[in-house]
């Protein structure tokens, strides 16, 4: 580490590892800060809990579709049969993030859910707080530490409401609640470990400390039974894993055996519980915001939204199509002379994303650097969504003053939302050269 006299030195790298990148020559973070009246930190916020529960309308609704649907939403065929069910919180996802986008008129527009691995989680419960105390801003995220613990401890809770033998005053340690992803992505570690420390400081001493344990992927086994075993023999109660549920249901052994459907089974069959649970990639695919606009401009006798929500979408999400319904609407001349975003259904980081006209005319595409190295799902089918035009600002960076947009993210712990988030990118669709941004409340 450098020092350069400057707010990010304050970072504690044990916490945070990721502030100078592998392979990036300048640190992650801006200099300065981006700064929000509370009136658009409420509105963000309140925006992200209405979305929040009309997506989980519609994640019902979607569970109760043939496998002809799921295709059109290019959920793997193997995990189909396990997205029928609820699991203990009765939630899709228990751990998310909503991404907006600001037009030129400072007006918010969603434009991604992140509802199965989300990121970004050190940025904004820690690093946040470090940066508002250097500069001395209020910090919006002031109490989000505090309600990510209660989170996870509602959630440790409730796992071993059963397991636990309180009555007796015995705390078993055979099925401890196990962090897990590949320790050798530096950020997903962070986050897992980032994660797993506030869960243990959030049980205190209540526990034995051998109750919550990392473990990476490359050390758990599958047991016969779908059981998920750990080094020592243990087997799990509940395994957050930060590992795209689309690439996890095809994961195989050395010698071909199908690790991700033995585990999916043993999932089924009550061997453990999943944090983000199974569900999350109903909203995680990009389709899925599709459907939801294909329903509410179909849904004219309230069958499925009130007239609130139907204003949420309205106000917040973006005319959003599958590609042949896009087409249709090509056809028909229905569409305004504005620019459209083609994103792959699996896309991450913006790979593979297009911008069109409203005849379908290439305009420009995203480039990202070293893109075999993403890590995601090849995807066949994309979402057409409107582009947004957005204001520019400018930040201090390492590479000095650049010009630039912010992407603005709301975490969701479960139902609820918490902590804020932005992202800074020279581009107007952000991808890894993006930086991050800490926010301060005006």
């Amino acid at each position: 580490m450098i020092e350069r006299n400057d707010w990010i030195d304050t970072l504690d790298r044990e916490i945070f590892p990721f502030v100078e990148y592998p392979g990036f020559e300048n640190r992650y973070p801006t200099v300065d800060m981006v700064g929000l009246a509370e009136e658009q930190l409420a509105e963000l916020r309140e925006a992200s809990e209405k979305l929040f529960r009309i997506f989980c309308k519609v994640t019902e609704v979607f569970q109760k579709c043939s496998d002809e649907f799921m295709e059109d939403m290019e959920i793997p065929a193997g995990m189909r049969p396990f997205l029928h069910r609820q699991n203990m919180l009765g939630l899709p996802t228990w751990l998310s993030r909503f991404d907006f986008v600001f037009d030129s008129r400072r007006r918010l527009h969603m434009v991604e859910i992140n509802a199965d691995t989300p990121c970004a989680v050190i940025e904004a419960f820690y690093g946040n707080r470090m940066a508002c105390r250097y500069y001395r801003r209020k910090n919006p995220n002031r109490d989000s530490y505090d309600e990510l613990k209660d989170w996870l401890k509602y959630i440790f809770d409730r796992t071993y409401s059963i397991e636990v033998d309180l009555q007796r005053g015995r705390i078993s340690t055979e099925h401890p609640f196990v962090f897990s992803c590949f320790e050798d992505y530096v950020e997903d570690r962070g986050t897992t470990l980032f994660l797993m420390q506030a869960l243990k400081d959030a049980i205190g001493s209540l526990y034995p400390d051998n109750m919550v344990v990392f473990a990476s992927f490359y050390e758990l086994g599958v047991n016969p039974d779908g059981s998920v075993q750990l080094p020592d023999g243990r087997t799990a109660a509940v395994l957050y894993r930060l590992h795209p549920m689309e690439l996890l249901i095809e994961e195989t052994s050395e010698e071909g055996d199908a690790l991700g459907a033995m585990f999916m089974q043993g999932y089924q069959e009550g061997r453990f519980h999943l944090f983000n649970p199974p569900e999350a990639i109903i909203m995680q695919s990009k389709g899925f915001q599709a459907l939801v606009w294909s329903l509410a401009h179909s849904d004219r006798a309230g069958k499925i939204f009130t007239r609130d929500e139907l204003h949420t979408i309205r106000t917040y999400m973006l005319p959003s199509y599958f590609e042949r319904d896009f087409a249709v609407q090509q056809e028909k001349g229905d569409l305004p002379a504005v620019k459209w975003i083609k994103k792959p259904i699996w896309g991450r980081e913006g790979n593979g994303i297009q911008v069109v006209d409203e005849a379908g005319s290439l305009v420009s595409e995203k480039y990202v650097p070293n893109a075999d190295e993403v890590v995601q799902r090849d995807s066949d089918k994309v979402l057409v969504q409107q582009f947004v035009e957005q204001p520019a600002c400018s930040l201090r960076t390492d590479e000095g003053l650049l010009n630039g947009y912010l992407t603005m993210s709301c975490f969701m712990l479960g139902e609820r939302a918490s902590a804020v988030y932005s992202r800074f990118s020279p581009e107007a669709i952000a991808g890894t050269e993006a930086y991050w941004a800490p926010i301060y409340v005006k």
